[in-house]
């Protein structure tokens, strides 16, 4: 396909900012069709998880906090107790919850997180396509094919962590969603007009919903930082700064200190729960497990079931689960001198340092889903990496990775005996 500037002229009775955006909004159609159709394949045991659209009930009801329920289905786990026990806080930022305000108003109980996080991934795929036509404008290389883009799209809806992401559609994976639509704005902005107060707003999304990730957006200050222009500087962070206050003045009013996220008194069971009390939420103990887990640990040789490979839900090496990203690695090789390859790198790395140290390494996953915090940023590289014309080796590998995930599906987890250190259970 030829793409045209917008306002060109017709072509073939359309301009091309209409066939654009009439091919994105196919493009996330075919998503949702996908998502919301994937069949519950993976057979796990994952418990329903959904405590955003509890808070979304309290806050239409001018509360903070959830009441205590008789509803023996009324789970306890992650949610943070009252000071008098009478009812229950939850432990994740609230913008989610406030997100499903409008949805539990209208269809009470039958508001899940798990039909809203597959809708909003689809439209987190649409922000990918558009990051990736605009990103394509900016180059002075070829624009963008259609066989590209379709890659590209391709990849990020079915050959990374978000499809998995779709599919389970509870809390975390709710507030994954929603950070990445955050980075993925940011990133659009970014590569336009890169107007301060926008950028701003999208990095205070992040913020409202899982903090730590806004260390993923940092390609946008970096930017203004290089040219020293501090006015641009204070207007990117006048909204963030509110976003900060608001959290602030949350926390102060669940207990009593706007720096107290309530995560050291959080509801934990099993592993999750020794860790914690053990080491703390952030511990340098937790790095090398993490490291493991995130970007070494290979799918499993079963010993018995029908499939003879299966994955352990701890985490599987990112590099395996989307072997394509490792053209995020050929961009850094081939185009480190590039501004906006130096600062995506920069922000794949601090957003990596929290997650490193995290006591939990985002069990239950298939691959590594923490990387939705940085998802954004490292897929700008790995189209770098590709360019506007991928080579047939980097659409054999955007390829593979859809299919690695779709045999996610399928695959049966089980968690494999592994070494002390790795686990993380001892001193």
């Amino acid at each position: 396909m030829t793409r045209r500037p917008p306002g060109a002229g017709p072509m073939n009775g359309l301009t091309a900012t209409t066939r654009d955006r009439r091919l994105r909004w196919a493009v996330g159609l075919i998503a949702a069709m996908v998502y919301l159709a994937t069949p519950e394949l993976m057979r796990v045991s994952h418990p329903d998880s959904d405590h955003f659209p509890k808070l979304a009930r309290a806050f239409l009801a001018g509360r903070i906090s959830i009441p205590l329920s008789n509803d023996p289905g009324f789970r306890t786990n992650e949610l943070i107790p009252s000071a008098n026990g009478d009812a229950y806080y939850c432990a994740y930022p609230p913008l989610p919850a406030v997100l499903l305000m409008p949805f539990v108003a209208l269809f009470g109980t039958a508001a899940s997180c798990l039909w809203i996080t597959r809708l909003m991934s689809a439209i987190n795929v649409m922000l990918f396509d558009a990051v990736a036509c605009r990103w394509s404008g900016t180059q002075k290389q070829p624009p963008l094919s259609l066989g590209a883009r379709l890659a590209f799209d391709a990849l990020f809806a079915f050959g990374t962590t978000t499809w998995h992401v779709a599919r389970v559609g509870g809390d975390w994976q709710l507030a994954h969603a929603v950070t990445l639509a955050g980075g993925l704005l940011a990133a659009y902005e970014l590569l336009g007009a890169a107007r301060p107060i926008r950028l701003g707003a999208c990095i205070a999304i992040v913020l409202l919903t899982r903090p730590t990730a806004a260390l993923g957006c940092c390609f946008c200050l970096l930017p203004f930082i290089r040219r020293r222009n501090v006015h641009s500087l204070l207007k990117l962070m006048f909204i963030p700064g509110i976003a900060c206050a608001m959290l602030g003045l949350y926390n102060a009013a669940r207990f009593g200190s706007p720096f107290d996220f309530g995560y050291g008194r959080m509801i934990l069971v099993g592993e999750g729960r020794e860790l914690m009390l053990r080491y703390g939420q952030f511990h340098p103990h937790f790095i090398l497990r993490n490291l493991f887990w995130f970007f070494a640990a290979p799918p499993w040789l079963m010993e018995t079931g029908a499939i003879p490979i299966g994955y352990d839900p701890r985490g599987m090496s990112v590099f395996i689960a989307t072997p394509a990203l490792l053209y995020g690695v050929v961009a850094l090789i081939r185009k480190w001198k590039e501004p906006l390859v130096r600062d995506s790198a920069i922000s794949v790395a601090l957003a990596s340092v929290p997650l490193l140290l995290y006591f939990n390494t985002g069990y239950w996953q298939f691959g590594h889903r923490f990387s939705m915090d940085y998802l954004a940023a490292a897929m700008v590289l790995v189209m770098i990496g590709m360019g506007p014309k991928p080579s047939r080796l980097a659409v054999a590998l955007v390829w593979l990775s859809v299919l690695i995930h779709l045999a996610g599906l399928w695959l049966p987890p089980t968690r494999i005996p592994v070494p002390e250190w790795i686990t993380g259970t001892v001193a």
